[in-house]
């Protein structure tokens, strides 16, 4: 027995054979091995300045929300063209009149779904319930609870978490990225800003960024029915957390707003990028290292002293340059093929926004194509956790992996719908 239990000590197996331990022993030194690269990959490079400074060329200005497509489109619904602001607005712009008025009578968005709209129609609604200035902002506690800017930033970010966040990130708040007038109100109803009034978050210096990994499963069905519903799930789970975290900050006597599908204040995008989240990409979206561009976005604006995340570079830039993939999968061609050009004070890849926006009334969807086809928007397994660390670092590599994604996916195709989405009949 003893000199059974001194062998088994020495090739410390413990009754094992060695051949069977051995293999037992690597098995659980390749585990800890794969382990340790996971949790690699959860930490981008930190920088000091966002990658898009150096595109910076000129002066930034900010964006009128009344510019942006939705608010137009919402001149047609909520407003009509007999209102002051229909005319007012196209009277400055009659450029765009021509546009908008032949997007806005076709179809729109959920068409696709049949007997299962109400699925995409039940989520917006109630994200629009909770939009009003009472939801998004609110009386601010008396008294300033007093505790560290290190502290209260692991407080928030855990809060976030606890709610559904998938991502957060804390950052400054630019006001180039903050927009200058307001432009959706819901044809001006009761409880939201009136469209027109300038828009002031002057004392807000920090932003706390959430976003919402979309379902994977449901946006393999792009550009059909299911991936707007993982889209409308995105921003409805986005929409309540930003409103309880704000809540949260004002009862401990700070200012805080929430900015959300129907009551963005700033452009959530570069906002995002400021707080460490991600990089711009070719596409106009963001990407992560997690989640590639599959996610949604929604903003907390704070008075609140808080420690900033750093921006990170995971090499999108690079990448991006060699890679095409979404603009080949494009259907309209709205995703620029070329190299960056001067838009607004930085250099960057131009989408033809009016493109993609006519696409998305006369599919019935907002598309997604170029997100679901995109190299970084895999599963999430060790492999192609793997493959996205190899992406961040730059290199000729970087074109290969792109051509290499190519060869193995070849262009994208959407899946069927689930059993529980019904087909369309037109």
């Amino acid at each position: 027995m003893n000199g059974k239990a001194g062998e088994d000590g020495r090739n410390g197996f413990s009754g094992v054979d060695e051949p069977a331990g051995r293999t037992k022993f690597a098995a659980r030194a390749f585990s800890k091995l794969k382990k340790a690269i996971v949790r690699s990959l959860q930490i981008p490079k930190k920088v000091d300045l966002p990658i898009y400074v150096k595109d910076i060329v000129g002066d930034i200005k900010q964006w009128d929300e009344r510019d942006i497509l939705f608010a137009r489109t919402d001149l047609f619904y909520y407003f009509g063209s007999d209102s002051p602001e229909y005319k007012a607005y196209y009277e400055a712009h009659p450029e765009y009149l021509e546009y908008d008025t032949r997007v806005n009578n076709l179809p729109g968005m959920g068409k696709t779904g049949g007997v299962d709209t109400p699925m995409f129609d039940a989520q917006f609604e109630v994200i629009a319930k909770i939009a009003s200035e009472s939801f998004v902002d609110g009386e601010i506690a008396p008294h300033k609870t007093e505790i560290t800017s290190e502290h209260i930033a692991r407080k928030v970010k855990a809060l976030a978490r606890l709610f559904g966040a998938d991502l957060v990130g804390i950052g400054p708040l630019r006001w180039e990225w903050v927009y200058s007038h307001v432009g959706r109100s819901f044809g001006n109803s009761e409880g939201f800003q009136k469209w027109g009034e300038p828009i002031d978050l002057i004392h807000n210096t920090s932003a706390i960024v959430i976003g919402i990994q979309m379902d994977y499963n449901l946006i393999q069905s792009a550009p059909d029915f299911p991936e707007l519903l993982a889209t409308a799930k995105g921003y409805a789970t986005g929409a309540w957390i930003s409103i309880q975290l704000a809540q949260y900050i004002r009862m401990l006597g700070f200012s805080a707003r929430a900015h959300h599908l129907y009551n963005y204040r700033v452009l959530a995008v570069p906002v995002a990028v400021d707080c460490g989240l991600g990089e711009l990409s070719r596409a106009g979206f963001m990407i992560t290292r997690k989640f590639g561009p599959a996610l949604r976005l929604a903003v907390v604006t704070t008075d609140m002293p808080m420690v900033h995340d750093p921006p990170v570079d995971i090499g999108v830039q690079s990448f991006c340059e060699s890679c095409k993939i979404c603009a080949e999968n494009c259907p309209v061609g709205a995703i620029p093929v070329g190299e960056k050009v001067e838009f607004n004070g930085m250099r960057k890849w131009k989408l033809d926004e009016q493109k993609c926006f006519r696409y998305w009334h006369a599919a019935g969807t907002d598309c997604g194509l170029c997100m679901v086809s995109c190299p970084w928007t895999k599963p999430m397994n060790w492999f192609h956790k793997c493959m996205s660390l190899l992406a961040t670092v730059k290199g000729p590599h970087q074109s290969l992996m792109a051509k290499a994604d190519k060869l193995f996916y070849g262009k994208f195709k959407g899946v069927p719908r689930p059993d529980f989405i019904d087909l369309f009949e037109s």
